[in-house]
């Protein structure tokens, strides 16, 4: 493509706007309506083949009609010599990406909200849009001022066949330095706290004026490296919030709502509450009741029982300490396997690992609910009983996939070993002759 041609016969090229991993972006003039428009033409120097444009026909169908105000939605899409395009609506104003190390607090609690808001609508679709190569380069600047995702429902599939057909020009990563740790795992399986890693790196970059980690992402993190601290005259809260972002383990990331939600509250002037984080109450309520406790105990008793007061007070503050921690251990573990249950149900790669997880929070909090006063009743409140025996069918369910799959992949002893050893570690966790022994695979499960 050449500045002032014409493409697709509709098309007046009138200035290159930017360049990818996979696309080249112009600025065009639509003959037809003699409207200014953003053009974004992948595989521009090969095409792709009969597969990749199917492929890429479908995924657009995935997102023609995702509506949201922090999305760059496209107006059109078609093909012209087996390249694929897009047209999308023109931001005078471009990307973030002049604007980087220059944002003030204000701007970045605004595009963690934009932001944010944009993903949590990718990720309630069904099927769920996972971004995957959120970038100041991604991040338009609308021309009402709101921060927009573009390049948005690119899977890792279509991004596998734009990459085979790319030139040597064109084969770059470009978008390492905003990859979260996972991402250079063996299991690499994009999942929503991806964007929310690449999210909170972009801030950082905005208002550092560098990622968290270079050129390098996550991989630093890997190797031990920690979140860096962000410089400058920035709020407690701005700075926690980053940092949560960028959290080596994905599960304690924020999700996409939490997040919009965080950063609006800091737009209103006001404090977070993040959901990983006690109050005041849920810190001190014990210690607050043993001193109302203690009050009234030395009224009771006054001044001539001063002393069996003291040992009273100090037995019902240690009491009250004890069963604190004990709770405390019972919702930690609780909380971390009703997360690790829900990243189970996702299905993606090794999801049995979560399960796993999931099984064994659940086996110790039920394990610290026998060292409560009221362990009964604390069981039967929680259900935890009834979780656990949940997530052990969801053990015992992907046990049979497993182990049929290595049958199917007899052939191909490598890959067979691989799903026996996940069916192993599955069976070292569960009894599996506890369970229905009848049960058929069941195919439906994603790895």
């Amino acid at each position: 493509m050449e500045q002032n041609s014409t493409f697709h016969d509709r098309y007046l090229l009138e200035r290159l706007l930017g360049r990818g991993n996979f696309s080249e972006v112009w600025l065009a003039k639509d003959k037809m309506t003699d409207i200014q428009v953003a053009l974004k033409i992948y595989a521009p120097a090969t095409g792709l083949d009969d597969t990749g444009l199917n492929m890429f026909a479908r995924e657009f169908a995935l997102v023609v009609n995702a509506n949201h105000r922090n999305l760059l939605k496209p107006i059109y899409y078609d093909s012209c010599d087996r390249k694929p395009y897009l047209v999308l609506p023109y931001c005078q104003s471009g990307s973030i990406q002049g604007m980087v190390g220059k944002f003030t607090e204000e701007e970045a609690w605004k595009l963690l909200r934009d932001g944010a808001s944009g993903l949590a609508y990718l990720h309630a679709m069904t099927p769920t849009v996972i971004h995957q190569d959120i970038k100041p380069d991604n991040i338009m600047i609308g021309n009402n001022g709101d921060y927009m995702i573009t390049d948005f429902g690119v899977s890792t599939h279509l991004r596998s066949a734009l990459r085979k057909s790319q030139s040597a020009a064109f084969k770059s990563a470009g978008t390492m330095a905003y990859m979260a740790p996972e991402r250079f795992s063996k299991d690499n399986t994009p999942i929503m706290a991806n964007d929310i890693y690449s999210l909170g790196a972009t801030v950082f970059e905005m208002i550092t004026g560098m990622p968290p980690f270079g050129d390098d992402g996550g991989l630093m993190q890997k190797k031990g490296a920690e979140v860096p601290e962000v410089q400058g005259e920035y709020s407690l809260q701005l700075k926690k919030t980053l940092v949560k972002c960028l959290n080596v383990d994905s599960w304690r990331r924020p999700t996409a709502e939490q997040l919009e939600r965080y950063a609006t509250t800091a737009l209103e002037g006001k404090n977070i509450q993040f959901a990983d984080e006690k109050t005041f109450w849920q810190k001190f309520r014990w210690p607050i009741i043993a001193a109302c406790v203690l009050v009234v105990a030395g009224t009771v008793f006054g001044v001539k029982k001063a002393q069996d007061a003291a040992a009273l007070r100090a037995a019902i503050a240690a009491e009250k300490a004890r069963v604190a921690s004990v709770e405390a251990r019972i919702l930690a573990s609780e909380s971390k396997a009703d997360s690790l249950f829900a990243v189970g149900e996702l299905h993606q790669e090794y999801y049995e690992s979560a399960y796993i997880g999931a099984f064994q929070s659940y086996d110790t909090a039920i394990s610290a609910c026998g060292e409560h006063p009221k362990c009964d009743s604390l069981l039967t409140a929680k259900g935890l009983e009834g979780k656990k025996a949940e997530v052990g069918q969801k053990l015992y369910d992907s046990y049979v996939s497993l182990i049929g799959r290595a049958q199917i992949f007899e052939k191909n002893p490598d890959v067979a070993q691989e799903f026996s050893d996940r069916a192993a570690q599955v069976s070292a966790v569960i009894d599996i002759t506890a369970y229905v022994s009848s049960q058929e695979p069941d195919d439906s499960l994603e790895d």
